[in-house]
């Protein structure tokens, strides 16, 4: 195995084999019940194909979290650690795999609190020591409402980063 972390294409990759071995799965159990001798044979392989399409799915979601995670690496996005909703902050909650807002109801087809933010960056925050980080609107908004001795500010309208 490669030290190399590996990327959403490596992960699609891996999607690609699933959906060729299902595929390999459907055309051994379409000739298996072309014959009367081998027909009773087959009823395994409808759930193996299926499980296969769960294996797919996970390996799409798994993707799609990595590739965030990785999009806020370049510092481009806000890297805070958990998400919210872009419209309300920290009103989210998660489980089996979806979040949604507990304000406006709009819902997320991941995880959005287990992967890093992701929204644009609009504010820096910094704290009564003076440790700062770039946040988008609804962190900052977050932070307006926790921040003890801290500042808000909003980021110059071309991006500057004071």
């Amino acid at each position: 195995m490669s030290d190399r972390e590996p990327t959403p294409a490596d992960i699609r990759a891996l999607i690609a084999d699933a959906d060729a071995l299902q595929e390999r799965i459907r055309n051994v159990e379409q000739q298996l019940r072309s014959s009367e001798e081998t027909r009773h044979t087959v009823f395994r392989l409808d759930d193996a194909a299926g499980r296969l399409t769960d294996v797919s799915e996970a390996l799409e979601e798994t993707a799609g979290e990595l590739a965030r995670v990785r999009s806020v690496r370049d510092g481009s996005v806000c890297a805070v650690p958990w998400g919210v909703c872009p419209e309300h902050g920290n009103t989210l909650v998660s489980s089996g795999g979806r979040t949604q807002c507990k304000t406006c109801g709009r819902t997320w087809n991941y995880d959005r609190l287990g992967v890093p933010c992701g929204e644009p960056l609009t504010h820096k925050v910094t704290d009564a020591a003076g440790g700062s980080f770039l946040a988008c609107k609804a962190h900052a908004m977050d932070a307006t409402e926790r921040l003890i001795g801290g500042t808000v500010t909003p980021l110059d309208k071309d991006g500057g980063r004071d």
